[in-house]
């Protein structure tokens, strides 16, 4: 019941932002979105292969701080087809940010990451976001990106858990499947849950295809 009463307070805020805080989209087709957050890393050169191999164009939301460092790896994700979004400049709060602050962080992100195509996304970290922050980001312009399936990859259980809680049977049309970068047993379950997806019926999209932008 607290499941479907959440979902449909999420349905109502996102139809009354008119598609600019978004969880999830329509079930009318098996497409599903694969996003990750918290890069880049050490280990995303070794995600980007995994999707590569297997043709997959995935979602990835990044932090200014470590992209300054590594500039290069906007294009090594840009080759690969995939959607590159914000995650602010640290991994911190939005909701512990003054609104200056805050804006002035994800200014220095997007000189970071540059122009990109979908326009401007951000997924706040831990998906944190209240009433004054989130009127910031929207006023600002900004598509405020959140997720309507988690993985629990956080947790660090075994890649066949992890695989086996993102299976065919658990996720729906339309979902947005929240996993993370650095983290040795999400890399090691995601050929399983790519492959079980697709064998379920699913296409696997960026967020920006899944919602048409």
């Amino acid at each position: 019941m607290r499941v479907a009463a959440r979902q449909l307070v999420r349905d109502v805020v996102q139809r009354a932002t008119r598609g600019r805080l978004l969880w999830r989209a329509g079930s009318a087709s098996r497409r599903v979105a694969l996003t990750f957050d918290d890069g880049p890393h050490a280990l995303t050169a070794r995600y980007l292969d995994v999707l590569a191999a297997r043709r997959v164009a995935a979602t990835f939301f990044v932090m200014g701080y470590y992209v300054e460092k590594q500039p290069a790896v906007i294009g090594e994700y840009l080759r690969g087809g995939h959607q590159l979004a914000s995650h602010g400049y640290y991994h911190r709060r939005f909701t512990r940010q003054r609104p200056d602050q805050l804006l002035d962080h994800l200014g220095r992100t997007e000189r970071a990451l540059g122009p990109q195509r979908e326009g401007r996304w951000v997924r706040p970290p831990h998906g944190s976001l209240g009433p004054i922050d989130g009127t910031a980001l929207l006023a600002a312009g900004y598509t405020v990106a959140l997720w309507s399936f988690d993985s629990r990859d956080h947790e660090r259980a075994a890649p066949e858990v992890i695989a086996a809680r993102c299976g065919p049977d658990k996720v729906s049309p339309g979902d947005v499947i929240l996993f993370h970068e650095g983290q040795e047993e999400t890399l090691a379950a995601l050929p399983a849950i790519i492959d079980a997806l697709r064998g379920g019926g699913y296409e696997l999209v960026t967020m920006a295809d899944l919602f048409g932008r």
